[in-house]
């Protein structure tokens, strides 16, 4: 049993949303891949080549599934374990299983990695149990793996890697955008890990101490959110474009951007970008340019100045298996 999950950019929106304005996430081309084998005894065996590996013994205690005796990479694949222990307990089985994990997304990127495994595992965990769940059960289960370990979450990482597409979001309100184009995009990754959590406090920090200055900046990202929203919908991709951009101006203005994040950025629109920001909590991680008439030059460009330039689409398909 083979299950992927696809990894995720914010294409507007990063910040203003934890206050309550939209946001716009699509799903990429780079996915998670899953494989699902049962075992005989009743243990769990994980291997990833991207994180290690770790075994544990999943039993019953006190009418609860949990995986004890854990030993190996516990901390580096504890969404998958954890993940595992509630599908368990919602289908009310155990059974030993081996899962195998490869992935295209480079861990601390920015780009959704967490959320791809997490609802990859859940699949091929209930497989092996016997059970189909639908996706929008997966996508809860996985939601509630990383409120467990994170503390807070939100449920539009885990509904990108679900259902794919491209996806608003907006508070607790989710919503799917249908009828909108796959559109060619360049990722530069800066090999720096993106501390999402650090760079939402710093942000919390500026607001409180400031907030006529930052409020404001904040509102005026959730404006273009809505404005590359209405621009998508209507296949105007220049306007697209100049919307990303102002984007990350006002996202410079809550000083999450990096000298090497700024360069890949520049560097994308001398190039002939349309758009380029940030995706994501900044900070490290990664920035996308939408439309780059020289693409080639400009995957070149990215790689002179210490980037890792991915070439990928975006608005794909969510969960496969």
């Amino acid at each position: 049993m083979y299950v992927s999950s696809p990894g995720q950019i914010f294409l507007f929106g990063e910040h203003a949303v934890v206050y309550g304005q939209p946001a716009l996430l699509a799903s990429i081309g780079l996915r998670t891949t899953v494989e699902a084998e049962p075992l005989d005894n009743r243990r769990i065996e994980v291997e990833s080549e991207g994180l290690g590996e770790m075994s544990g013994k999943v039993e019953k205690i006190e009418e609860k599934w949990k995986i004890r005796e854990k030993s190996g990479d516990i901390t580096q694949l504890r969404y998958v374990t954890r993940v595992a222990e509630l599908v368990f307990n919602y289908l009310d089985s155990g059974k030993g299983v081996s899962l195998t994990i490869s992935s295209e997304l480079p861990p601390g990127s920015g780009l959704g990695s967490s959320s791809a495994v997490t609802t990859a595992a859940g699949v091929a965990v209930s497989s092996i149990l016997g059970e189909d769940l639908e996706k929008d059960k997966i996508a809860q289960l996985a939601y509630e793996a990383e409120v467990d370990i994170q503390g807070a979450a939100s449920h539009a990482g885990v509904s990108v890697a679900t259902h794919g597409g491209f996806l608003r979001v907006q508070g607790d309100q989710l919503k799917n955008l249908e009828n909108f184009s796959e559109l060619d995009i360049l990722i530069g990754y800066t090999g720096n890990y993106a501390d999402t959590g650090k760079m939402v406090e710093k942000v919390r920090d500026l607001k409180e101490s400031n907030p006529e200055i930052y409020g404001p900046i904040i509102k005026t990202i959730g404006k273009a959110t809505e404005g590359g929203i209405e621009s998508l919908k209507d296949n105007n991709l220049e306007k697209v474009g100049v919307l990303m951009n102002a984007n990350q101006n006002l996202l410079e203005g809550l000083d999450v951007s990096t000298p090497k994040l700024r360069n890949l950025i520049e560097t994308a629109r001398d190039f002939g970008a349309l758009g380029a920001k940030i995706t994501g909590a900044g900070g490290g991680g990664c920035m996308i340019a939408l439309g780059s008439k020289n693409i080639e030059k400009t995957v070149d460009a990215i790689e002179e100045n210490d980037g890792v330039p991915i070439k990928t689409k975006i608005g794909l398909e969510g969960l496969r298996y």
